[in-house]
């Protein structure tokens, strides 16, 4: 009788631990799985956010050109609509990190901070010119991505904004003395 017990016993538990499992596993397809590449792609691309958001803002109080100022504008503006879209990724994807500008990008904008005018607006111009031109590179990679679906989707939907950023930039470029 113990023996008949001891193994009923057994198998209980063993039917728990399964179904434990069988739940632990459910809950995982549940979740959204970001790799890596995804992790980086959301790390890089708010920061670089943020970035472009507080070097307009320098571009507003900085600049005399009339068109660098509406260009930093609407890069205030569409940026910070890109910050909270970036936001609601890393929310949606269980991620609680906050952004910061980094280092390089500090160092660009406190760069940024002592130029005045013509030269101001030429290194302003310069710094959207390139980072724009790495951000859309990142982002065609991306979008090409099939493990993380909802980012390559994310990516492929940003890009046409982020494209015609650059065209701007580039011909504000040109007019430019």
């Amino acid at each position: 009788m113990s023996r008949l017990t001891s193994a009923l016993f057994f198998m209980f538990f063993l039917l728990v631990l399964q179904a434990c499992q069988s739940n632990r596993q459910a809950n995982n397809y549940n979740k959204t799985q970001i790799d890596d590449n995804g992790l980086l792609f959301l790390k890089s691309g708010e920061e670089s956010t943020l970035a472009s958001v507080k070097a307009s803002g320098l571009a507003i109080a900085n600049s005399k050109n009339q068109r660098v100022i509406q260009f930093a504008k609407l890069m205030i503006d569409d940026h910070t609509m890109l910050a909270d879209d970036f936001k609601k990724l890393k929310t949606d994807n269980q991620i609680t990190d906050s952004a910061i500008i980094s280092p390089i990008h500090q160092q660009m904008i406190n760069d940024l901070d002592v130029k005045k005018a013509g030269a101001f607006d030429k290194a302003y111009i310069q710094m959207v010119i390139n980072d724009h031109t790495d951000q859309i590179a990142l982002y065609k990679i991306v979008g090409q991505d099939k493990k993380n679906t909802s980012l390559a989707d994310f990516a492929n939907k940003m890009l046409p904004g982020l494209q015609a950023h650059l065209d701007t930039a580039k011909f504000i470029s040109t007019t430019l003395k």
